[in-house]
């Protein structure tokens, strides 16, 4: 992210529990060594789950950011070993957090690929699955997707919603199902 970030004309300051190098401040994310009011962004890619206490560490993301900054984060999920991992956070955590430190929650997004994937290349090591994740990854896509398409029929046809009522639900549940599984 460090590259993105000076591209476009930020400056970059990382934060690491260790030595991280040029641009790299040693803290940690439930006590982060700013004054309050910093930042316009804060980025945690694939942090929260390393964590030991989540609502801590939001509270110094919103300490530190400014009026209206923004709060970028990832975090993993379900997945059956994760090294020094302590909270695999749903959507709903993320949620209680945000709301919990007078954050705004603007988007949930589930990443390209399901748990059920993951876990078969688990199951499957040494066998190289790249090509089976992305196969089974695109079969659970069109499943969901055909049940949306089947919700929305019946929508109309059984409830006798209106075709963009229908549209929207429809497509509300695929993406749902989409959140859900990934």
């Amino acid at each position: 992210n460090k590259k993105i970030i000076e591209d476009v004309g930020g400056e970059w300051i990382g934060v690491e529990p260790f030595e991280g190098g040029e641009h790299t401040v040693i803290g940690n994310a439930e006590e982060l060594p700013f004054d309050n009011n910093t930042f316009d962004i804060a980025i945690m890619h694939a942090v929260l789950e390393h964590v030991q206490n989540v609502g801590k560490t939001f509270e110094e993301v919103s300490r530190v950011l400014k009026p209206n900054g923004k709060f970028i984060g990832y975090v993993a999920f379900m997945e059956c070993f994760h090294e020094i991992s302590y909270s695999h956070l749903s959507f709903k955590a993320l949620e209680y957090y945000a709301e919990h430190n007078n954050m705004r929650l603007s988007k949930i997004g589930g990443g390209k690929r399901f748990g059920i994937d993951y876990h078969l290349s688990v199951l499957l090591y040494p066998i190289p699955f790249n090509i089976g994740r992305k196969v089974i990854s695109s079969l659970i896509r069109m499943t969901f997707k055909l049940k949306s398409y089947i919700a929305f029929l019946g929508l109309i046809l059984i409830r006798g919603m209106k075709i963009n009522d229908a549209k929207i639900l429809s497509l509300n549940y695929y993406e749902l199902e989409v959140l859900r599984q990934s």
